[in-house]
């Protein structure tokens, strides 16, 4: 039927709406990633089970998918769980490969999420040795192989392997950090890094004689407050080294992204550190963003503060602070959809949240994997062993069946293929189940971010182009 025979039709049931705070909203079409902007008129037009398509704006939005035929959205949904369940399938034959090779620690940062294994000897002083490392890839050979039907993974140049902690790059840990590029290497693996940077200067020439595709690095803050959250054993501060780490790694030319993570003791002084991120010379060759702390079962920490909190208080930085400009781009970091919507990146849907529902696999240094970062060293979340030998157990199963299509909450959510159902673990430390949501940042995020990305994109300021040069969104013509 042609678009001018349909008298009307209905709008999506889950389209999201955003105040841009200006008059205007934006509509989204969460199966497209296409954004509309539209007044308030055309809004409550919207509002009605049956829109009558009698003017060029509703002629527009159908066109962009906004308006459908009746049960057109229902069949969508069914068409797109089975497309979720063949790219899950598909997804899980592409493994993600981390290793925790000690869960010790040089720093002991008050909000530490791995606090727990303080309390359990045998997993705080554990870290890898040859053997185990030798075991260890005998492993990652196996599944690669059985993954990819015998043959070499096509796939690890775009899925490097991780090194995390506790703290991974320790300067007693030398040889076997060595060792283990080493062993990846000879494999073709490429390499990220998840450190605290403060041993960081001393394996610098190391890392830059393999391929190191990132290197993630904390600091909480200028000196005075960084030290304060992020020290060594005996109160020392860390903030030196990690500097002198970081300016190692960048004359070695290896590729570091600074995190920064905030909560009610330091979020006002964020555009300090930004300041002083400038005067060093590190911004734009060195990415930084601000993340919050977020709360963990193990974690009695005071200064926590809600997602919702994070959100407006970050943007409420950026809005009066000049100095937090250099930050901006941060906002499209963990972003698909504002990403396609600012740089017309293509536009995919998330029918889960991160690789731990789908491939990612934890080895840590007594022999067990783990899904995730954040569930490594919960003896409840292991999903199977690699000493003595390979073998995984149900947990893994359960793990690896999670998508938004077996959270009954995100099957009426419209943000759903949008952030996936959220964190795993978050949804056990929160909900105690792994098919409940973990409803963290994203909805603030479409409150709050969103209109002050688009105000940028309006005026074009720190880079961000006018929004309706942009594929992703348009403002539909009135007749």
């Amino acid at each position: 039927m042609r678009m001018k025979e349909r008298e009307s039709m209905k709008p999506l049931k889950k389209s999201i709406v955003i105040d841009l705070k200006d008059g205007d909203y934006l509509l989204i079409n969460p199966y497209r990633g296409l954004g509309d902007v539209v007044d308030k008129e055309t809004l409550k037009e919207l509002s009605s089970q049956d829109v009558e398509i009698s003017n060029g704006t509703m002629q527009a939005l159908a066109r962009r998918g906004h308006l459908v035929e009746d049960g057109e959205e229902d069949d969508l949904i069914q068409a797109l769980r089975r497309r979720a369940n063949k790219m899950h399938t598909e997804s899980k034959k592409i493994k993600g490969h981390g290793i925790v090779i000690t869960y010790d620690c040089n720093l002991r940062c008050p909000y530490c999420y791995e606090r727990h294994l303080f309390a359990k000897e045998q997993k705080r002083r554990a870290t890898m040795s040859r053997k185990t490392v030798d075991m260890l890839f005998e492993t990652i050979q196996v599944i690669d192989s059985e993954d990819n039907d015998g043959g070499a993974s096509e796939n690890r140049e775009e899925n490097p392997m991780t090194l995390i902690g506790g703290e991974p790059l320790q300067k007693e840990n030398f040889s076997i950090v060595e060792y283990i590029l080493k062993k990846g290497a000879e494999l073709g693996y490429p390499f990220s890094i998840v450190t605290n940077g403060a041993d960081l200067s001393h394996f610098a020439p190391l890392l830059s004689q393999y391929d190191i595709k990132k290197i993630q690095i904390t600091i909480d803050g200028v000196k005075e407050v960084h030290d304060k959250r992020r020290y060594r054993k005996g109160n020392r501060g860390s903030f030196d080294d990690i500097v002198k780490g970081i300016d190692e790694a960048h004359k070695n030319g290896l590729p570091v992204v600074i995190r920064i993570n905030a909560d009610s003791d330091n979020i006002d002084r964020v555009p300090e550190f930004a300041e002083f991120y400038m005067d060093k010379g590190w911004y734009p060759d060195i990415p930084a963003h601000v993340s919050n702390v977020t709360a963990s079962e193990c974690l009695m920490y005071s200064p926590l503060i809600t997602a919702e909190q994070f959100t407006k208080k970050t943007i409420d930085l950026f809005l009066k602070d000049e100095r937090m400009k250099v930050f901006r781009h941060s906002l499209l970091t963990h972003n698909d959809l504002l990403r396609h919507l600012v740089r017309d990146e293509e536009f995919s849907l998330k029918f889960w949240y991160c690789g731990a529902q789908v491939s990612m696999l934890m080895y840590d240094p007594l022999g067990d994997i783990y899904p995730c970062f954040e569930a490594v060293g919960h003896d409840s979340q292991k999903i199977g062993e690699y000493i003595p030998e390979l073998k995984f157990n149900e947990t893994m199963n359960q793990w690896q069946s999670r998508t938004v299509f077996t959270i009954p909450e995100c099957l009426e959510c419209n943000l759903a293929f949008i952030c996936g159902g959220g964190c795993a673990y978050g949804a056990i430390r929160t909900m105690g189940s792994l098919n409940k949501p973990y409803c963290d940042r994203m909805k603030f995020i479409i409150e709050h971010e969103f209109p002050y990305v688009y105000h940028l994109m309006k005026t074009e300021e720190g880079g961000f182009k006018k929004a309706e040069s942009q594929g992703g969104i348009q403002k539909p013509s009135h007749p």
